[in-house]
């Protein structure tokens, strides 16, 4: 994560263009690196069976079979109808899979039911990557999902499991995999304090949560979890667990230069739908949502210079930039608001009203501090 410096106060909000370009560290920040160019890397892991032990094993050799990566990038190229020699082979593993259809049959398909050793192979260009699963050669292979590229493999689940147990002082059987998406981490697996500096490279691999009784843990590991480390910002206490979640274009701000922080805020027994806007004039405008066509925004509050740059700070302190991507949600009542905080970008972490006092520490005085500088009372 970067270091995010604190320009000297200005007697007027002319520093509007410096707080946003400290803004624009944090955002950058963010864990997902997903822009940055991949390196290869072989990585090979033990082979497992998705979905049960698995009784066969492969050969334990430590590199991809030039039939299997050849046969890879060549149907990854021709599906998408891009150059070969865009394309790379950034990390694979060892597998067994469940089927003839390699774990992917459709419900419509019959499948072949015997063990098939095979290969999962990341391929990868400079901004997105991909999944395939294939048999010991590649003659036969498939590329999986949306769904199916966030599912940890195996190997890996029982790896992350087994660090989390030691971490929470219980056992691997009172744990559960609640969610896991794929990352590409930093130097520092996305894992560092606001002061530390991390080695900008790109690691693909993972984000997973695990749940314990009255606790979680959240964990960013390297595509096959030979290092695992727990994240103390967004792991807590309690029964709220977070879920991934992605923005809608409607949460993003329609003009991101001008904005240094935004919130929604929707629900509640009348339906209010409203955005709230940090602008780089220190203006907090409020926009209703219901009626966009035609609402103004309205002014809330004038900030000063020195409230502008104090609160990028507690953003920067808090490590805001963990939080991307994570829901808070409730389970309980109606009559609650459904809350998002983001960056200009549209980057952030949504929750429920009703249990911010159960959401991390670090993110409660992110949300005590934006509730300050937004609330009707102090214009």
């Amino acid at each position: 994560m970067k270091d995010l410096s604190s320009p000297k106060p200005a007697q007027r909000l002319k520093a509007g263009a410096a707080t946003i370009a400290l803004l624009s560290l944090l955002t950058v920040g963010m864990q997902s690196l997903s822009a940055m160019p991949i390196q290869p890397e072989a990585s090979p892991s033990a082979p497992t069976l998705k979905g049960q032990p698995s009784s066969q094993r492969p050969s334990t050799t430590t590199r991809l079979p030039g039939s299997v990566r050849t046969a890879v990038l060549r149907a990854h190229a021709r599906e998408f109808n891009l150059p070969i020699n865009t394309l790379r082979v950034v990390s694979f593993s060892q597998e067994t899979w469940s089927d003839g259809c390699l774990g992917l049959g459709k419900p419509e398909e019959s499948c072949l039911t015997a063990l098939v050793n095979g290969w999962r192979v990341e391929v990868g260009n400079n901004a997105e990557r991909w999944f395939y699963r294939t048999d010991r050669t590649g003659s036969s292979l498939r590329m999986e999902n949306s769904a199916t590229a966030d599912a940890l493999p195996p190997a890996v689940e029982r790896k992350v499991l087994a660090t989390a147990a030691k971490d929470m002082g219980v056992s691997v059987n009172q744990l559960k995999l609640t969610a896991a998406r794929s990352r590409t981490w930093n130097g520092c697996l996305g894992v560092a304090g606001p002061q530390t500096i991390c080695t900008m490279i790109a690691i693909s691999g993972w984000q997973a949560i695990i749940t314990a009784p009255q606790q979680y843990g959240v964990y960013h590991l390297d595509q096959t979890a030979t290092t695992i480390k727990r994240n103390p910002t967004t792991s807590s206490k309690g029964t709220i667990v977070p879920s991934f979640w992605q923005p809608d274009s409607s949460t993003v701000g329609s003009d991101p230069g001008d904005i240094i922080f935004q919130s929604k805020t929707s629900g509640g027994f009348a339906g209010l739908s409203y955005k709230t806007l940090l602008m780089n004039d220190g203006k907090v405008m409020r926009i209703d949502l219901r009626n966009q066509s035609s609402a103004k925004p309205t002014l809330i509050r004038q900030l000063s210079p020195q409230q502008v740059q104090a609160f990028v700070q507690l953003l920067q302190q808090n490590e805001f930039s963990d939080f991307s991507g994570f829901n808070y949600p409730t389970t309980q009542g109606a009559d609650f608001f459904t809350i998002a905080l983001m960056s200009p970008a549209g980057e952030g972490t949504q929750y429920a009203d009703m249990i911010q006092a159960q959401t991390p520490p670090k993110l409660q005085r992110i949300i005590q501090a934006w509730n300050r500088l937004t609330s009707l009372s102090r214009r």
